[in-house]
């Protein structure tokens, strides 16, 4: 992560999220083995004691955790092939990452991904501190699938060592932390579907993997009844958090290839297409609604916005007016 790590973590977990803080070892592998994987733990001195937190936060599909060991360990595989990706975000201290023949120096800004396929092997100092998100493994192949437009999803292996960790990813985690806070992810679960989309898509973009090669090869152009497919599938689900991977699938493309058509049929991106015509259902239903029926934020989240911020803004933009003037007008 970036400057402010510590200010990141801090900000992400409060104390209801711890979910162990103990020195029993025990209690420590039971409690990580639930959040993360299944896995056997050594503490590098027999004198030493572990001082263990670890902290939890569900995201409906994905999670993020914080933990620190407080002393020098080990950590390697319980059973032969995991269900999960492991991102690891250093906020202090050093290990040593290990996934099939691949090492890694792992310290703040210079994380690792622990893949799903070969074993592993972690060697932790006592000060090391780090934030881990956990990534199923097969929504990583489901979501790669669809954007080289493979009908199969397959084995997908990450380079261990994480370089620049994408831009977006701390404000992402931020905002699905709130949410949950309030409480979005029973009342609005596929919220968290669509940050686990682009929490994955972006790894899969900016970390080299066994696929990057046809992710990022020029897409072909796809013919124009595909993208009016697309088109009628997303104004069939406006209402609903939209995976961009998913509206691919549903029209016989791949993520970049859907992309791609878009840019050259429409003349901008799938994603900015879908929010306009958001922008335009919010417009309708507010300047139709009866005065007291209806408040701004229900509308706004039952249309697929989730950071109520920026869509005040873009519909100020689109519109010349704040969605509550609208709404108090009528």
């Amino acid at each position: 992560m970036t400057a402010g790590d510590l200010q990141v973590a801090d900000r992400l977990f409060g104390a209801q999220h711890r979910l162990v803080s103990s020195s029993d070892k025990d209690e420590v592998v039971d409690a990580c083995a639930r959040a993360l994987r299944p896995h056997r733990l050594t503490i590098a001195e027999k004198r030493a004691k572990l001082s263990t937190h670890l902290d939890h936060l569900p995201l409906g599909p994905f999670s993020v955790s914080r933990l620190r060991y407080g002393c020098d360990v080990t950590v390697a595989p319980a059973v032969p092939e995991e269900d999960n990706f492991l991102v690891t975000l250093p906020v202090a201290g050093k290990a040593r990452f290990s996934y099939g023949s691949d090492a890694a120096e792992v310290r703040p800004k210079c994380g690792a991904v622990a893949s799903a396929h070969r074993v592993f092997r972690f060697e932790i100092n006592g000060a090391f501190d780090q934030i881990i998100v956990r990534l199923d493994r097969r929504r990583v192949e489901a979501v790669c699938a669809s954007l080289v437009g493979s009908v199969r999803p397959q084995a997908v292996h990450f380079k261990l060592s994480l370089g620049e960790t994408p831009a977006f990813w701390t404000g992402l985690l931020e905002t699905a932390a709130n949410l949950a806070l309030l409480g979005a992810t029973k009342n609005h679960p596929r919220l968290f579907d669509q940050f686990e989309e682009l929490v994955i898509e972006s790894l899969l973009l900016s970390q080299a993997n066994n696929f990057s090669a046809a992710i990022h090869a020029e897409p072909r152009q796809p013919p124009p009844a595909r993208i009016r497919r697309a088109m009628d599938y997303m104004r069939d689900h406006l209402s609903e958090p939209v995976c961009l991977s998913e509206v691919a699938r549903q029209s016989g493309m791949s993520l970049r290839g859907l992309q791609a058509g878009f840019q050259r049929y429409v003349g901008s991106p799938p994603g900015r297409w879908l929010r306009s015509e958001r922008l335009d259902m919010v417009h309708a239903v507010l300047s139709s609604a009866e005065p007291g029926t209806l408040n701004v934020t229900d509308v706004a989240m039952q249309c697929g916005f989730v950071h109520l911020g920026e869509f005040a803004t873009q519909y100020r933009a689109r519109f010349g007016k704040r969605p509550s003037d609208v709404l108090a007008k009528r």
